[in-house]
């Protein structure tokens, strides 16, 4: 029931934004972050996916720590990058100590051409220091589905000859596994998305 009012409340956030964020009265609550603040207790969906290293990656094993969940895949030309180019600068900005409190963690919405060595050659390539997840479809589509990327797939003109339509929810995930901050624009706004992220990492 947990995971699927996680899914009703994004698509809720996403459909009502400009209410979310619109003008506060004094009997609203303040939101202390910049992206939209999850309410009451909301755990993440556990999963289990492959890295790009091949060796498998578990969301439960990352309990003690703030976890950044975005979601990309290699032959995305348009809202990946700014996603993956935002992520690495704010990784850049964080401190040793943060580090090792703070994973960064990318799920493909490929996964029928992202294996694990097309993910590998892309990190390396891109300069990206963070592990980048992928599986077969049958593991990775109920994870896109559990938080609300849903990918559409598309016939295009391009030499890759398809697609997708799909939400660009990225998440701040806390130290007990429950959502708290939700940025569902691929522009995360580096420094504001840094005070979001230390405030949760606090």
């Amino acid at each position: 029931m947990q995971q699927v009012d996680l899914k009703v409340i994004f698509l809720t956030c996403t459909l009502l934004l400009v209410g979310c964020i619109g003008t506060e009265t004094d009997s609203e609550p303040t939101n202390p972050y910049n992206g939209y603040e999850w309410t009451g207790a909301n755990p993440a969906p556990l999963f289990t996916l492959e890295s790009m290293n091949g060796s498998l990656w578990s969301l439960e094993e990352e309990r003690g720590k703030t976890v950044v969940l975005a979601f990309t895949y290699t032959r995305c030309y348009s809202t990946c990058p700014v996603i993956s180019h935002s992520l690495s600068a704010i990784y850049s900005q964080l401190s040793s100590e943060e580090k090792e409190n703070i994973t960064f963690v990318s799920v493909t919405i490929d996964p029928w051409h992202d294996s694990p060595m097309v993910l590998q050659e892309w990190t390396e390539n891109n300069n990206f220091s963070w592990t980048h997840l992928t599986g077969s479809p049958e593991a990775v589509v109920p994870v896109l589905n559990e938080f609300g990327v849903a990918p559409i797939s598309f016939e295009d003109q391009s030499e890759e000859g398809y697609g997708f339509n799909h939400t660009q929810p990225t998440y701040i995930i806390d130290h007990n596994g429950d959502v708290r901050v939700l940025w569902d624009n691929p522009d995360l706004m580096i420094e504001l998305f840094l005070e979001d992220l230390r405030i949760v990492a606090e």
